[in-house]
């Protein structure tokens, strides 16, 4: 399965898309350095939290309390069995750490696709992330995406957006990049059920998040 997912992904890409996807990668780079720079920053862990004493200050490389980032993913999405689109998808990310090792909060995102009139898809998130061992972490999300419309029947596409219902899963591994910034390093896995439609939008990606709590 792996090896013809694969197979599909190269053939479907051509010089055009090659260098759109170069263009957007050189544009997403200063980006990510820029919130690198941003959430690395020296700082100091000292927001009030409830814990099992009570209200506690928190300390350094703790979860718990406000969290906000962004985050950035490269892959591409298959709209049919055979029809995969590459896409580039960014997020906003906040919420809350429930406890040091779980947090909920909400994602937005915008994911443009990178082969010509295919559109932009866009949507949003709960989620829930749980650390399962030091940084290693698993994340669901249910939401809703709005998705570029086609054809089913040949494949083309048209005017407007459809509305999406799904989810998302998430595994990968978290770094702390100091105190309270941490950057996090993961494969998502995402579908859509679109109504009307026999396959779901299904998108694969490989992506940074970086997370300052």
């Amino acid at each position: 399965m792996v090896w013809v997912m694969v197979d599909v992904m190269v053939s479907s890409m051509n010089r055009r898309r090659t260098r759109r996807c170069s263009s957007v990668l050189m544009a997403a780079l200063p980006l990510m350095a820029g919130l690198a720079g941003v959430f690395a920053s020296p700082t100091e862990a000292s927001a009030a939290v409830r814990g099992k004493q009570g209200i506690e200050i928190e300390g350094a490389q703790d979860r718990r309390g406000f969290y906000v980032g962004g985050g950035l993913g490269f892959g591409g999405t298959f709209f049919y069995v055979d029809d995969f689109i590459p896409a580039t998808r960014m997020e906003l990310d906040f919420g809350g750490g429930v406890t040091k090792n779980f947090t909920l909060g909400a994602s937005l995102n915008v994911m443009p696709y990178l082969q010509r009139d295919s559109g932009v898809a866009f949507g949003g998130d709960v989620e829930g992330t749980g650390y399962m061992w030091r940084g290693l972490y698993a994340r669901g999300g249910l939401g809703f995406a709005g998705v570029p419309r086609t054809d089913e029947a040949s494949g083309d596409s048209r005017r407007g957006l459809q509305v999406g219902l799904g989810g998302k899963a998430e595994a990968g591994y978290e770094f702390w990049l100091n105190a309270t910034a941490a950057m996090g390093v993961g494969i998502t896995y995402d579908a859509r059920f679109v109504p009307g439609t026999q396959f779901p939008r299904q998108t694969l990606l490989i992506g940074l998040r970086f997370t300052r709590f």
